[in-house]
């Protein structure tokens, strides 16, 4: 089943512009995986060190937000209906971006240079406030009051905020002026960077693109509501966590942002229960285990004062990072990437040639296995973090980088079939080209 309503070929953008995210990001999941496994000996050392920090930013930046960048260009005008402008700034958003990931892993991962930080900030700087001027134009000019478009101006509101805040980082860490509380500010920075950007996006997409995939009732907008305001009270009340430095303060503020989070995941349970197709594919089996693990991470965030030594942090962000949100991103590409291909190649086509259906588009064998390797990949890093064992980064790093691979092979998968030729007998206009104008049409 193929909906598209409310999509329009005039608002969509051209299709390279979300693939150059789409195929960059398996690159950096095969990189990150490389470096888990190279760097396994140090990586339980403690949650700041040079490796754990690149390999998180490896992971949200490369993999996650090289994914979300790429797809808002495309979901802008299918959920809220309107053309981003300036689409030309979106090769250097993607340009810059890269540079500015792959700079920190040149200098805090493996301290080739330190203007390589210096590469980074200009990098991540200039993508993000050139991506963020004309998503948020188009967000503010949409008409559309869908809970999805709040979330959406949330989630850039807050990937803005954590940039900022990631700034200051690169240049406390290669200058050392920071005054203030960094264990506060690195708390900070990781919820609107987890919680505001990844969680809030992933949230409010999955308001409009669950019921749409898989047929399940429309989520309601009351309870979208609440959710994206508890959410919002916990990104700003943290800003007072932060002036006044107090772990209990902290605690306070993320009550909200929890309580808002079980009650989507309550929501959702329901309409999952309420679908009308039952059947349950490889994508659907990759939202099952996000969901799982996204509340399996909160329950680790709740119980979090009550836990003794840092194992709890590595147990959060692999059951966050690589659980919930990797999972459910690549559920998405799985949708996404062979929905993409199919319209911007052979919608057009339907009724005049012999056109693949989008099933044709993905590969049989990476869908079945891809989410058993996935979820082996997870249960490494959390066995990892329960048990202290560090060995066992090296067959999660692997495990990435086959997964990986198959993101890459799906996309390559995905555009190997050409648009048919169609026959120049068919090009309607051309048959009344000649005819005469109604002026120029003589009786008789």
């Amino acid at each position: 089943m193929i909906i598209t309503s409310g999509l329009h070929i005039d608002q969509a953008p051209p299709m390279r512009i979300p693939f150059q995210f789409f195929a960059t990001a398996p690159a950096f999941m095969i990189i990150a995986g490389l470096c888990m496994a190279w760097w396994h000996g140090d990586m339980l050392l403690t949650p700041l060190v040079s490796e754990s920090v690149t390999l998180v930013h490896l992971t949200v930046l490369g993999w996650l937000s090289m994914v979300m960048l790429g797809a808002m260009y495309q979901m802008i005008p299918v959920l809220a209906g309107i053309r981003v402008p300036l689409l030309k700034w979106a090769t250097w958003v993607y340009a810059m971006f890269v540079i500015g990931v792959v700079s920190i892993l040149a200098q805090i991962g493996f301290s080739l240079h330190r203007w390589f930080l210096l590469t980074a900030s200009i990098g991540l700087l200039v993508a993000i406030v050139m991506f963020f001027i004309p998503i948020a134009i188009a967000l503010v000019r949409t008409p559309a009051k869908h809970p999805t478009v709040v979330a959406m101006r949330m989630a850039i509101l807050s990937l803005a905020a954590a940039m900022s805040m990631g700034q200051i980082f690169l240049g406390e860490y290669a200058h050392g002026f920071l005054d203030l509380d960094r264990s506060a500010m690195v708390g900070i920075h990781l919820t609107w960077g987890l919680l505001g950007w990844v969680a809030t996006l992933i949230i409010g997409v999955s308001f409009q693109v669950l019921p749409m995939f898989y047929m399940m009732p429309v989520f309601p907008t009351l309870a979208a509501g609440w959710i994206l305001t508890g959410i919002g009270v916990t990104l700003l009340a943290l800003l007072a966590a932060l002036y006044w430095g107090t772990l209990g303060l902290a605690l306070v503020a993320g009550i909200p942002g929890l309580l808002a989070v079980v009650y989507y995941g309550v929501e959702i349970l329901k309409l999952v229960g309420q679908r009308k197709r039952k059947i349950v594919d490889a994508t659907f089996r990759f939202w099952q285990f996000g969901l799982i693990c996204g509340a399996a991470s909160l329950a680790v965030l709740a119980l979090w004062p009550l836990m003794d030594g840092e194992w709890s942090r590595y147990l959060f962000g692999a059951l966050f990072m690589y659980g919930f949100a990797g999972s459910i991103v690549l559920g998405m590409l799985y949708k996404i990437i062979p929905f993409l291909v199919w319209f911007h190649r052979f919608s057009r086509l339907v009724g005049l040639a012999d056109v693949p259906m989008m099933d044709d588009l993905v590969p049989e064998w990476s869908l079945k296995w891809h989410p058993i390797l996935h979820m082996a990949m997870v249960a490494c890093l959390v066995g990892a973090a329960v048990s202290y064992q560090h060995l066992l980064f090296i067959p999660a790093g692997l495990l990435l980088v086959v997964s990986g691979g198959l993101v890459a092979w799906l996309i390559f998968f995905a555009l190997r079939p050409k648009p048919p030729e169609v026959a120049q007998a068919m090009d309607f206009n051309s048959f009344f080209k000649d005819m005469p104008k109604p002026g120029e049409m003589k009786d008789g």
